[in-house]
């Protein structure tokens, strides 16, 4: 097993990360003058204020039910805030790092709240808008949250609304509802301290995560510290050329799992799952056809390699191994509390 497709280390300052999230944009058709009424009630928009009472899901009243439907940004207020900030919907970037605003999506109407499930550390949480045909408190159940183009929840992390100024109004409101405690927010601020992505952060082993199956991937693992995890030759085959190749393209939401195959019974052995398949998955080198060591990524399936000609097994990496990678992985392990 090559093991050398990893970096890891220690993130002692700001993280920052220069690759971008990948976002994929719907095109809207609008004629000239339907765009500049568009544009009109994105002024509008900055100046409506709407008036959110609570973000605990248990308490929420129909007057709490928004409309932020094609909306490029959309402002509220808290009861124990008067400060009103524009929130974005996400970013494009066609052509460079900087990216442009696009619109939430039509019929985002529903309930603003707090996520923070069972299993959730105490730095692990989100803004989320839970989208319901009506304004009845009894619809948030059968919801579903708002996503992102790339297929991910629409969500402002804890971490953001602990280290972005424009979020600090959310952070009051949390703490006023005893959803999160001042300690908390603190903590997110000595660990993060700068650039968070929430679709490369990883708190727990089956949190999700971007790829490009033609770029490196690069992930952010939470723990008493950031890891910064670099998987530069992931879908690489070094077969391929004097420094390898990538033999496909396409993009993807994948996860770790822990491995439940009876040859590693007992050990602390993870694969990697192809959750959801972003844009369709094609062959590099479809003129000379490929049959070397990564096969075709399909939805919902381990990722799966071949070595030398032998039958093909799910990618594996042995956490136990004293390799530092396996450091990172272990915090993510830990995290899970898997026994």
């Amino acid at each position: 097993m090559n093991t050398r497709v990893w970096a890891l280390r220690r993130v002692r300052r700001p993280l920052q990360i220069h690759t971008w999230p990948w976002i994929y944009t719907r095109q809207y058709s609008t004629s000239p003058e339907a765009e500049r009424a568009l544009q009109g009630s994105t002024a509008v928009a900055h100046r409506i204020r709407r008036k959110v009472s609570t973000l605990k899901p248990a308490l929420i009243t129909p007057t709490d039910y928004i409309d932020i439907s094609r909306k490029m940004y959309f402002s509220i207020e808290f009861p124990v805030s008067k400060s009103v900030r524009s929130i974005p919907y996400a970013k494009h970037h066609p052509n460079s790092s900087e990216g442009v605003h696009i619109r939430f999506p039509d019929s985002s109407r529903g309930f603003l709240y707090y996520h923070s499930d069972s299993r959730a550390g105490p730095l692990e949480g989100s803004i989320r808008f839970r989208l319901t045909p009506n304004n009845s408190p009894s619809s948030f159940l059968s919801g579903q949250d708002l996503l992102t183009p790339s297929g991910f929840p629409w969500q402002i992390l804890l971490a953001q609304v602990a280290c972005r100024d424009n979020y600090a109004f959310i952070g009051e409101q949390l703490i006023h509802e005893n959803l999160v405690t001042p300690e908390q927010l603190a903590r997110c601020r000595a660990v993060f301290g700068g650039l968070i992505y929430p679709q490369y952060t990883l708190f727990r082993l089956d949190s999700p995560f971007l790829v490009n199956f033609s770029s490196p991937v690069h992930l952010t693992v939470v723990g008493e510290h950031l890891h910064s995890v670099q998987m530069d030759t992931l879908f690489r085959d070094r077969t391929l050329g004097e420094k390898g190749d990538f033999p496909w393209t396409g993009s993807g939401i994948a996860r770790f799992e822990r491995s439940t195959l009876s040859e590693y019974a007992g050990r602390r052995v993870l694969h990697m799952r192809i959750v959801k398949l972003l844009q369709p998955v094609t062959c590099t080198m479809d003129a000379r056809g490929y049959n070397g060591r990564f096969l075709r990524p399909q939805e919902d399936q381990l990722l799966t390699v071949r070595f030398r000609g032998a039958r093909p097994e799910p990618w594996l990496y042995d956490i136990d191994k004293k390799f530092k990678p396996a450091t990172a992985l272990r915090v993510l392990w830990d995290n899970s509390r898997i026994s």
